[in-house]
């Protein structure tokens, strides 16, 4: 008995060193792609990877709305790249970069927001719903007409969010 949950044990911890190995392979040529892309971009871009569902999202910040439409060529590019770096790693075959890659910037007139994780920044608009001016975070719902789900903790880190201003 105890030799068959050693051999489980091991066979976890050595999942777990393949995994994290796969993920710093993937974040470094990711990485290396965003560098190639926007390495002649003034001024360059933020960019930062994380995963949802166990997909890997991306989020490429601009300083401005004209920084982002400049850069839109380079970010095609960008694009292909991810995409094909995904597929060629093992990814899903309906991986789409499209889906993705977030290109953000802030509005001329809006602050930037700053969400607990990197997690939650990513599926703001995708699976939680953010009120700006009452500060409320929700789920959304599948039912179509039904108001979201108003929620008071992140459900990826745990962090107690803001509570809703009147």
């Amino acid at each position: 008995m105890t030799y068959l949950i050693a051999c489980l044990l091991l066979a976890v911890a050595g999942y777990a060193v393949f995994a994290r190995r796969r993920h710093q392979r993937l974040q470094a040529d990711c990485t290396a792609a965003f560098e190639r892309a926007y390495a002649a971009s003034s001024p360059r871009p933020a960019f930062e990877m994380a995963y949802s569902y166990g997909e890997p999202v991306f989020q490429v910040q601009f300083e401005s709305r004209d920084a982002m439409q400049a850069a839109a060529a380079t970010s095609a590019v960008f694009l292909r790249d991810i995409d094909e770096i995904c597929k060629r790693r093992g990814r899903k075959r309906q991986f789409k970069a499209e889906r993705a890659v977030f290109f953000q910037h802030p509005g001329d007139d809006e602050p930037v927001v700053l969400h607990c994780c990197d997690t939650m920044r990513a599926q703001v608009g995708r699976t939680i719903v953010y009120a700006e001016g009452a500060r409320a975070y929700g789920l959304k719902t599948s039912i179509v007409g039904t108001p979201p789900l108003a929620i008071a903790c992140c459900p990826w880190c745990g962090s107690t969010l803001p509570p809703a201003s009147p």
